[in-house]
């Protein structure tokens, strides 16, 4: 992480910033965010015993499962500044959060057992009235929480009648809290961080000499986190990109 950090604190130092001659501005930003489905993938950390109606499960047997994930939200503060010759440089800190859709297609070993009694997991015993895992499973509930900060270059271009496209790129920490409940059951739920980095495309328009409004598309990519689980001895790397719709307002100040 201490890199990271240093990568940042060096990109602030040498990126320029945009439009207007040298002023400073605050912003926040809200809107919708879209996440990709997580191929989640992992493997056993420890032997599970057999039992009467089972069969043992040796540590590093791989472990997947698909997840999808409702429609979300994003909100974000951003402190900047704008250089006279076109270049912005921001900080950004955010959080965003989408619940779990569901999930499905449940491999250990690399066979898939969604039509298996779902007691192999709990290792009870199989029985008619038990559930199979893919309809447990398939009550996807639980969230995927994104909170971080991003380092953001920009760079706007002078269209006149005060509107400004942009586009932009940016690097940062993202914190990943991952938590999965199935039917309730607690699976998964804790918090990693992983690097990001996002491309950024809008137009600003101006509504004062000292706000404006903008709205802006976000493809933010993050580097797949291990996330142990609770129910298995079991970790599990989990990785959804997100693309993000927002509206913002900006203050000079």
């Amino acid at each position: 992480m201490k890199k990271y950090v240093c990568a940042i604190a060096l990109a602030g130092v040498t990126l320029p910033g945009t439009a207007h001659a040298g002023e400073a501005y605050l912003g926040v930003s809200g809107g919708a965010q879209f996440a990709e489905n997580s191929n989640n993938q992992g493997e056993f950390t420890a032997d599970v015993a057999a039992t009467p109606d089972w069969g043992a499960i040796p540590s590093g047997t791989s472990l997947a499962w698909a997840t999808d994930f409702e429609t979300g939200y994003h909100m974000g503060l951003h402190l900047g500044y704008e250089f006279d010759s076109g270049f912005r440089t921001e900080i950004e800190v955010f959080y965003g959060r989408n619940d779990v859709d569901s999930h499905a297609n449940l491999a250990a070993g690399g066979a898939v057992i969604d039509g298996v009694d779902v007691a192999v997991l709990t290792r009870g015993a199989p029985d008619a009235a038990n559930p199979t895992v893919g309809a447990v499973i398939a009550d996807g509930q639980g969230s995927l929480k994104t909170m971080g900060v991003f380092l953001n270059g920009f760079y706007d271009f002078e269209a006149g009648g005060g509107f400004s496209p942009y586009v932009g790129a940016g690097i940062g920490l993202n914190g990943v809290a991952v938590k999965y409940m199935p039917s309730g059951v607690p699976v998964a739920d804790d918090t990693k961080s992983s690097f990001s980095w996002q491309l950024m495309a809008g137009g600003t328009f101006d509504l004062s000499d000292n706000a404006e409004i903008y709205g802006q598309l976000t493809y933010r990519g993050m580097e797949r986190v291990d996330i142990p689980l609770t129910l298995l001895p079991a970790d599990l790397g989990v990785k959804s990109n997100q693309t993000i719709a927002s509206l913002g307002l900006r203050f000079k100040l």
